[in-house]
């Protein structure tokens, strides 16, 4: 299935194929596959035991990374707030237009964080839903 890289620069293709490194090497309980978020349409989403943790896509405005984690997690959202300067935090999504606004670094750090972070009462609540 074709996803959204095919409409990005090289440089944009490497920055989102780095952060996909990053989250498969760092959360080794997620599986990738592409699908939807949203309004956003063949976007790289990210499972643990069948529940969305995280999600990497490109809206015509700017790229977006979600994080179940971050959303269920205040101490998770609190720690990247504290630690960005430019980007744009809602409760469960950070947006950035590039690897400038959200350096590697930092989106390393953040997913370290994010994979120690118990995960489980989210699995749980989804599959008692199903």
């Amino acid at each position: 299935m074709e996803t959204f890289l095919v409409k990005l620069s090289e440089e944009e293709k490497d920055i989102i194929n780095t952060m996909r490194k990053i989250i498969l090497e760092t959360d080794l309980k997620v599986k990738e596959r592409v699908g939807d978020i949203m309004s956003s349409k063949n976007c790289f989403l990210y499972e643990e035991d069948g529940v969305f943790k995280y999600g990497l896509a490109k809206t015509k405005n700017h790229f977006t990374f979600h994080s179940m984690v971050m959303y269920a997690n205040p101490p998770v959202h609190k720690f990247i707030v504290e630690n960005s300067k430019s980007l744009k935090i809602q409760k469960g999504c950070i947006n950035f237009n590039t690897s400038n606004e959200f350096p590697l670094e930092l989106f390393k750090e953040f997913l370290t964080i994010s994979a120690k972070t118990d995960f489980t009462p989210v699995i749980n609540h989804y599959k008692t839903k199903k």
